[in-house]
């Protein structure tokens, strides 16, 4: 297994679980789901001030890294921030509604109905983090419908 060698590489690649075998995306969205239920204690204004810090340090990452593919899979800190920004405006009450959270993420990730596939074509790091944007936003109007 491949590991982070600098520090851009460990951080966009969630702690390494973007090398993780099979698939790194929902390795990652794991992460991002311990963010989510993790956080979920935090005064609202805290944890959207976090997000913004891990959102610039991922981009700084980005930069340094410079991949030369589009989306490399290792990269999964896109699938991490989008799933923490879920919880961020729906924070679980449940486990049972952070797994339907995490399932309804995967889902519109996957799937990358429109405007994700439109989205994801953006260049560099903002490509990369749009399709799952669109994801968020398609599971959070999902758990706002169930609830």
């Amino acid at each position: 297994m491949k590991r982070p060698q600098t520090w851009a590489q460990w951080w966009l690649s969630g702690a390494g679980t973007g090398y993780l075998p099979g698939a790194p995306a929902t390795w990652g969205s794991l992460v991002g789901l311990g963010l989510l239920i993790g956080s979920a204690w935090l005064p609202w204004a805290v944890n959207l001030i976090a997000w913004s810090v891990a959102l610039g340090a991922s981009q700084k990452a980005f930069r340094q890294v410079a991949p030369p593919e589009p989306d490399p899979p290792w990269i999964v800190a896109d699938e991490i921030l989008a799933l923490w920004l879920v919880g961020l405006f729906f924070p679980p009450a449940t486990a049972q509604q952070a797994a339907l959270a995490f399932l309804l993420f995967r889902f519109w990730d996957i799937t990358k109905l429109w405007p994700a596939v439109i989205a994801e074509k953006i260049p560099g790091f903002w490509g990369i983090l749009a399709d799952d944007l669109v994801a968020a936003l398609y599971t959070l109007l999902c758990l706002w419908l169930l609830a």
